[in-house]
């Protein structure tokens, strides 16, 4: 038997050795941390129709609150058949008694007096811009819209947003930086038909309305940029026939094939872009979870399309010269509270949150706008994904731990097996960067520092020990979340959950879009 004082020596030693690790792991990572070349940047948005929305003070609390969580985007839909109320007997003009521009005007206006860019979604077909034959089954809005209806249209919403119309008041309306041709075009439930027996359609009927959009837009601002429209995680096998797999629908709207070589071009000829999106949205996925098919891409698989975009360009398959960056345009997470069916628990949202922007950075994305800014109300046993609880505010105006993780990302990443560590995050100030890490039941102990600038990346490649810690950064008066690092050699991933997913990604309750939102 152990005498008391054996016991208290023995303690004392568990501490002095505890002290002693974490001294000599400080000391390593001041001794042998690396600075990072210049960091690509990433800006962050959200997209949320509480920015238009009619009740002033409402849109204008949120508005000033997706400032403060430091994002530089908002992300606003124009639903063509919502503002065409009527068939304009002049089309390309603005001012015409149809068009009621209201909501959008709202959230423009709001946006620019802010700061914020504004990336503005057209889509949704009146009835009178659809091909005929429309089958009864079709979404309206949806099927084989007209290209020279569509161009007429942007043209007019160019004019209204180029910082030259005057509208109902003294000031002109800002310009909008940003105008994107259509959303998620490998789905039925924005554009159809996506099939015609084993041949699909998807890019042929798409090419064509955005490059009537894109010469529109350009016509009336040549400074604008048009973002082609963000694909859908999911498609299905060959035949449809509701859906296309986006690297499919990317690889034909690039004119390359199955390989990345060079292709057929679709009807209407090369796309015309100058910046290309996609939606990875991994549903119940951990951020590092591939999809389960390949052809669908989920956060880890980005660079799928980054690479045939690349492709394209070398191959001079894309009517726009240049180098055409690539967007994550609409990403998110349902959380639990309040949605027990599919949420994610609160804390896993905010971790999830800050690793997926660190990997769609890393597979070459600029920018990431999450959905929603604020939840939506949520009915107690409504059918999945009826409403989205996906914001970083509660329907009831709390913060979620993901605001954090929006405001200060704060990532670090082991590399290989060895003990080898990368740092990353955004700094929401300028200043000297601190970076902490705790060992087992210690205190926080500084183990790095770097000059950081307001809203840019920041990187550091670092030696540690193979342990668990945690991990913050703190510059000026703010600090990040604590990253919880795992040990060396130890998955980040859950295995033996993907033949759950299977039927739940392929079939009907797999990401569809939702018109609602």
């Amino acid at each position: 038997m152990s005498s008391v004082s054996d016991v208290s020596g023995a303690r004392r030693h568990q501490v002095l050795s505890g002290l002693l690790a974490l001294a000599v792991l400080c000391a390593a990572w001041l001794a042998l941390a690396q600075r990072a070349s210049a960091a690509r940047d990433l800006d962050v948005g959200f997209a949320d129709y509480l920015y238009g929305s009619i009740n002033e003070q409402e849109r204008d609390l949120w508005l000033d609150r997706t400032v403060d969580a430091n994002a530089d985007i908002v992300r606003v839909n124009l639903y063509w058949s919502s503002v065409a109320t009527s068939k304009p007997s002049a089309p390309r003009d603005p001012s015409d008694p149809a068009y009621n521009f209201q909501m959008i005007d709202n959230a423009v206006r709001g946006a620019e007096a802010r700061g914020l860019d504004v990336e503005l979604t057209v889509l949704s077909a009146p009835p009178w811009a659809e091909g005929g034959g429309r089958p009864r089954k079709a979404e309206p809005g949806t099927w084989k819209p007209d290209p020279r209806a569509y161009g007429d249209f942007a043209h007019a919403v160019a004019v209204r947003y180029s910082g030259a119309f005057p509208a109902a008041s003294p000031a002109p309306l800002p310009v909008v930086e940003y105008y994107q041709a259509w959303n998620e075009t490998n789905l039925d439930t924005y554009l159809a038909p996506q099939w015609k027996g084993k041949r699909n359609r998807s890019a042929d009927i798409y090419v064509p309305l955005l490059n009537e959009f894109h010469d529109e837009v350009k016509a009336v601002n040549p400074e604008a940029e048009v973002v082609a429209a963000g694909t859908a995680p999911y498609g299905d096998p060959p035949g449809g026939p509701r859906r296309t797999q986006p690297l499919r629908f990317f690889q034909e709207m690039l004119c390359l094939d199955r390989r990345n070589r060079r292709g057929k071009c679709p009807k209407g000829g090369k796309p015309k872009a100058d910046i290309f999106a996609h939606h990875p949205i991994n549903r119940e996925d951990p951020p590092r979870e591939k999809a389960d098919f390949k052809g669908d891409v989920e956060i880890a698989d980005v660079h799928l399309l980054a690479e045939a975009v690349r492709k394209a360009e070398k191959l001079n398959t894309i009517a726009t010269p240049g180098k055409h960056p690539l967007w994550a345009d609409e990403v998110w997470w349902q959380t639990d509270p309040p949605d027990r069916k599919e949420g994610i628990t609160l804390e896993k949202h905010a971790r999830w949150t800050a690793e997926g922007l660190y990997l769609l950075w890393k597979q070459g994305v600029s920018k990431v706008i999450f959905l929603q800014f604020r939840d939506a109300e949520y009915r107690r046993g409504e059918h999945a994904l009826a409403s989205y609880q996906t914001g970083v505010y509660t329907y009831g105006g709390e913060k979620k731990p993901s605001y954090d993780a929006v405001r200060f990302p704060f990532v670090t990443e082991r590399e290989g097996s060895g003990n080898k560590l990368r740092a990353w995050g955004v700094a929401p100030e300028s200043g000297e960067l601190i970076i902490e890490a705790k060992r087992g039941r210690g205190g926080y102990q500084q183990v790095g520092a770097k000059r950081v600038s307001e809203g840019k990346v920041f990187t550091d490649r670092l030696r540690a020990p193979g342990g668990r810690l945690k991990l913050r950064a703190t510059v000026g008066g703010e600090r990040s979340s604590v990253w919880v690092q795992g040990k060396a050699g130890k998955r980040n991933r859950k295995a033996g959950r993907r033949g759950a997913r299977h039927e739940r990604h392929r079939g009907h309750h797999g990401h569809e879009g939702h018109r609602s939102r």
